[in-house]
């Protein structure tokens, strides 16, 4: 089985029809439109010995750590942040998955904004 684009559009609601979502993909200060989007920083790569194995997103496990569950009282904005990490965690996970298996590529964020 796999996944369909009438079965992306039955889960998250959103419209399948019209145009095509193009744009460029800009990775320069990508930590930055993560916490613009989603109010959390990435831990930054610290570790000067090695290369950063991650430099295209986050673990899953980070977002799980951070967006698990939605506050009861929590404002519209804490809301669509939530929402928004969810999303992200769907279409790098289900939808887009990658080789790595644990990473959400940052550049997925970008058109839920």
């Amino acid at each position: 089985m796999t996944i369909t684009l009438e079965d992306i559009g039955m889960i998250t609601g959103l419209p399948i029809e019209g145009r095509a979502l193009t744009g460029k993909v800009r990775s320069d200060g990508w930590r930055q439109r993560v916490v613009a989007l989603v109010g959390v920083e990435p831990e930054p790569w610290t570790n000067e010995a090695r290369k950063d194995p991650r430099p295209s997103g986050v673990l899953f496990s980070w977002i799980h750590r951070y967006f698990r569950k939605c506050p009861r009282d929590a404002s519209p904005l804490v809301v669509e942040r939530f929402a928004r990490a969810y999303l992200w965690n769907i279409l790098t996970q289900v939808v887009f998955p990658d080789g790595t298996g644990d990473t959400a590529s940052w550049m997925f964020l970008d058109p839920l904004s």
